[in-house]
């Protein structure tokens, strides 16, 4: 025993050892995998770049290997001129020249009311002038009622292109060079705020001549008439620009506005046809292919960092849920190293399937991942389609820092795994497992085109999507039939397949009970089916309760007559001591061990078959001997009369423990009803609670009332009334 013990404990730690093994492994992988997948991806979008020039046909369709962002410089720069160009000139009124324009005609006009036309020479070099056109003496020779008219007008015309503002020809030819069609002007002086004009509502020293004649359009005198040349030569030489182009603020208000322009990025989902076969290739389809292939240098430490931290967190919290939902369980490292051992291969597998179907040049779809394998495995190893989910989360997790992954892999992933764990039932015939098989093909296909539609799946790209998703179905459930049954005879895992196996065909053990003790075998069917219902009650493993219903006693299969379902009116016991008694019923326990082993039942049975007495006492010959050992006035050792197993270390080895000793009290029961049952049930399972059989079971008192009363049923079902029904023939007519 001390043996087998050591060789447990040596299996355990090399089982953990393996198991942070895998772990380091599938972490390894989990990363390298990506960055392997984007460099062969990136590496054939280089080939086509060495391929192909502009201007020739391309021989083949050639898709985006991932989703790729990239900013186009060129619409970048052309919306900043966009931009920039909305942004118009802005002017100001100059306060300084507006003033000095009013004082150089006051001084003109000051000339002539003094009689001082000698003094022209000072005035014009007062004012940097130089009187080409001999306004000063065309404008002396007027009559005093002409020059006081036209001093009037010119005045008034004055105020009226100074209000409207005068232009730099050179600064507005320019800006109508750059492309600009209007300005603003701020008008501070006159309280207007900003005037936005166009260039042919300005007024320049070039365009004088046509806004002085529009103002003289209005002026209509009989006695005098207006000089239109002088008025516009005096306007000519006496005013300058008294609106200046303010240079900093615009350019200040045209940075600004540049800095609100967004980068223009392109987005090229994975998949987008990027050449078309027999087209015309084309400089900037060459262009976006020169910029995925930048790609190819790999991964920014930065974004390394931030995948392994990622990847990192994923494992270790599926780990923990997995481990969690096993912590009780015996197999539990080696379900881990099964689990992650199915995930490598997926990563693997999805290395090589990236790599195949770049080189073959066809859409990259989420339905080629390889990830529902490891998923359904797991479910069907460990029998809890719970831990397959977790399973698929990781996968998801880890397939979607895939280089070709798109913002649906990693939903699309769980929601298809999800779909399979469900349809994949456990069956016993293989109709049924086609039928499993189409309807997951049929839904699973629905949910990768609803998913794959939201980020606008090319329409000739469906039936490459469906078909692959069909594809890698079948391809999972036929490595999964394949997988599944070499492992749990590899390990002797009681997998559903393994159990529905034990439980319904021919058995050695079973046939050669049912011959040499019917009683037993009667007894031990009748205790799994009672098991079977108590562990569906609470949600347990019901397959493994009934086939350890079904073995619990084949031990009794050597020395059958010793035990009181297949005596007679005779009674072995009778004759012998209850010391000797008490041996050979203890030792059926042994012996069904033994069998069991030899026969290569699961652990999991072998472990019911050693704990459905646990070490409680056999009563009846515990009491015997007591009796007998009062005349003789000696002491009896109760812990000789009890079973030499321990109790139930988890539920449905208690299950079987107490559906073994309800099935049997209850053939006691006469003139059988329900409270007759419930009574006998209730006691049973409160008597195993008092001798501390139940403790280490993990039911709670919620569960065993729920198994009571799935016992109850069950026992009510079996032994229920019939009616009498009447002879056919009246034997008076007979």
């Amino acid at each position: 025993m001390k043996k087998r013990s050591a060789n447990k404990a040596v299996s355990t730690k090399t089982q953990r050892q393996l198991s942070l093994l895998l772990m380091v492994l599938t972490v390894l992988l989990a990363m390298l995998v990506p960055v392997l997948s984007n460099r062969t991806s990136m590496g054939n979008v280089r080939d086509i770049t060495r391929m192909y020039t502009a201007g020739q046909l391309a021989n083949e369709d050639f898709f985006a290997p991932a989703s790729f962002q990239y900013i186009d410089e060129n619409s970048t720069r052309m919306l900043v001129e966009k931009q920039r160009k909305s942004v118009e000139p802005r002017f100001a009124y100059s306060l300084l020249a507006s003033t000095k324009n009013l004082s150089r005609i006051e001084d003109f006009f000051s000339l002539f009311y003094e009689g001082n036309s000698g003094n022209t020479e000072t005035f014009l070099a007062k004012h940097a002038l130089v009187d080409r056109r001999s306004v000063f003496s065309r404008f002396a020779a007027m009559s005093e009622d002409v020059r006081l008219y036209h001093e009037q007008v010119l005045k008034e015309i004055a105020d009226v292109l100074l209000l409207q503002g005068i232009f730099s020809e050179v600064e507005i030819s320019a800006l109508v060079q750059l492309g600009y069609d209007t300005l603003v002007v701020s008008d501070t002086l006159h309280d207007k705020g900003d005037q936005l004009l166009s260039f042919d509502q300005i007024v320049t020293k070039e365009t004088l001549e046509r806004s002085v004649k529009k103002q003289l359009d209005q002026y209509s005198d009989e006695r005098f008439s207006l000089n239109s040349v002088l008025i516009t030569d005096i306007l000519d030489l006496l005013l300058v620009e008294n609106v200046r182009y303010e240079r900093l603020k615009t350019l200040a208000l045209q940075q600004e506005a540049e800095s609100k322009v967004p980068l223009q990025v392109v987005t090229i989902e994975r998949g987008e046809r990027l050449i078309a076969k027999d087209t015309v290739i084309t400089a900037e389809q060459l262009e976006v292919l020169r910029r995925i292939g930048t790609r190819s240098e790999g991964f920014s430490a930065l974004e390394l960092i931030g995948r392994a931290l990622f990847i990192l967190l994923a494992t270790m919290v599926c780990l923990y849920v997995f481990s969690h939902f096993l912590h009780q369980e015996k197999r539990l490292y080696l379900y881990l190293n099964l689990m992650l051992f199915s995930t490598i291969l997926s990563l693997i597998a999805l290395l090589l399937i990236t790599s195949l179907v770049r080189r073959d040049g066809s859409v990259f779809l989420d339905t080629y991942l390889p990830v529902l394998f490891a998923p359904l495995f797991t479910a069907h190893i460990t029998s809890k389609k719970r831990l397959g989910l977790v399973n698929a989360f990781l996968l998801s997790c880890y397939v979607s820092l895939m280089p070709q992954a798109s913002s649906m892999t990693f939903f699309f992933t769980l929601t298809v795994s999800g779909i399979c764990l469900y349809f994949f039932q456990y069956s016993l015939r293989r109709l049924e497992d086609l039928y499993n098989w189409f309807f997951a093909c049929v839904v699973s296909c629905f949910a990768a085109l609803a998913l794959h539609t939201i980020i606008t799946l090319p329409f000739d790209a469906v039936l490459p999507l469906a078909g692959a998703m069909i594809l890698n179905i079948t391809v999972t459930m036929v490595l999964v039939q394949a997988f599944v049954p070499l492992c749990e005879r590899l390990f002797n895992i009681p997998t559903a397949y393994r159990l529905r196996e034990l439980a319904f065909s021919d058995s050695p053990l079973l046939d050669r009970l049912s011959t040499v003790a019917q009683g037993t075998y009667n007894h031990s069917r009748n205790v799994s089916d009672l098991a079977y219902q108590g562990a569906r009650a609470i949600g347990a493993n019901a397959m493994l309760a009934r086939v350890g219903g079904l073995f619990h006693d084949v031990g009794k299969a050597d020395h059958p007559e010793y035990f009181i379902e297949n005596q007679g009116t005779e009674n072995k016991h009778d004759d012998i001591k209850p010391s000797l008694s008490v041996a050979i019923i203890k030792s059926h326990v042994k012996l069904g061990l033994e069998k069991g082993r030899e026969a290569g039942l699961p652990q999991e049975v072998l472990d019911i078959i050693s704990q459905h007495h646990g070490n409680d006492v056999i009563q009846f010959f515990y009491n015997e001997a007591k009796t007998q050992a009062m005349e003789a006035g000696i002491e009896v050792n109760i812990d000789d009369y009890r079973y030499n197993g321990v109790p139930p270390t988890f539920a449905e080895s208690a299950i079987v423990m107490l559906a073994d000793c309800v099935e049997a009290a209850s053939r006691t029961v006469k003139k059988p009803s329900h409270s007759k049952f419930q009574k006998l049930v209730h006691s049973i399972i409160m008597g195993k609670i008092e001798r501390q059989q139940l403790q280490q079971s993990q039911l709670s008192l919620t569960d065993l009332d729920h198994i009571e009363d799935a016992f109850i049923q069950t026992l009510i079902g079996r032994d229920h009334h019939r009616i009498e029904y009447p002879n056919e023939l009246n034997p008076r007519q007979g």
